[in-house]
């Protein structure tokens, strides 16, 4: 299966206000869209307000009981995103509680659409997708101290390239966000062992499966890493007949893109 035409959305800036104002862009069959939200750290306070009009109770009353704002922040945006893209793509009506599946992902029964969020630090990232499925995830760039230990479960692989990188860190958070991003696509979360298929470790932005998850063939995957920063790694994949995948950067409140 050919490898989908990968495009870069001129960034934008939008302010706490106008937050989910976002002009979604057609998406045809068989496309993907990556929507990835910086949101500045001042917007606590502005942000839940925006949100309120596309949450339900359930998701206020959860966000809620986090202990941090920004936790509360991110939970929010990210219900609020999906929701408001599900209302502007005609697959939901109203406010109401997603669909899931056995394993937590939001579904649009009946639809051509799927959708999946992921975030980590002030980044939230929605991923879109017509007639594939997708599956997106972010992650701080920063390894946690039992890096090694998280490791032991993965691919043999996987595990020898940790242990070979000079980066070994870098290479271990590239290798979770990558396998994150496959296992969400299944639509099993980590429930997948993680042993069950490998990615390439090293730093390369596209094609980096190595081995395709049980029931699944690999010339059937199309994965890419998510614009890097100084603070985050992330990527997409899309499982199926995915021709084009757009990356999209959205700025709020931060005056910058």
């Amino acid at each position: 299966m050919a490898a989908p035409d990968l495009q870069m959305i001129p960034p934008a800036v939008l302010s706490a206000q106008a937050a989910l104002e976002i002009a979604f862009p057609v998406l045809p069959s068989h496309a993907a869209l990556c929507i990835g939200v910086t949101l500045a750290p001042a917007l606590s306070a502005a942000i839940p307000d925006c949100c309120h009009d596309y949450t339900t109770a359930s998701e206020q009353e959860r966000a809620g009981r986090f202990l941090h704002a920004d936790d509360a922040l991110r939970h929010l945006y990210g219900r609020a995103l999906l929701r408001r893209a599900a209302l502007a793509y005609g697959v939901m009506r109203g406010i109401q509680e997603f669909d899931l599946n056995p394993w937590g992902k939001p579904v649009f029964p009946g639809a051509s659409l799927q959708g999946n969020i992921s975030h980590s630090g002030m980044q939230v990232w929605l991923a879109l997708a017509r007639d594939c499925e997708i599956g997106i995830d972010i992650e701080s760039a920063q390894a946690p101290v039992d890096f090694t230990d998280i490791a032991a479960s993965f691919h043999p692989q996987e595990r020898q390239s940790i242990r070979d990188a000079t980066d070994a860190p870098q290479a271990m958070m590239r290798c979770w966000s990558r396998k994150e991003a496959v296992a969400k696509a299944v639509g099993r979360g980590l429930s997948l062992p993680l042993d069950s298929y490998a990615v390439d470790c090293g730093i390369g932005a596209i094609d980096w499966l190595r081995h395709a998850p049980p029931g699944t063939a690999l010339p059937n995957w199309h994965c890419v890493d998510l614009p890097p920063t100084p603070d985050h790694v992330g990527a997409v994949s899309a499982h199926g007949d995915c021709r084009q995948i757009r990356i999209w950067q959205l700025n709020i409140g931060t005056g910058s893109v």
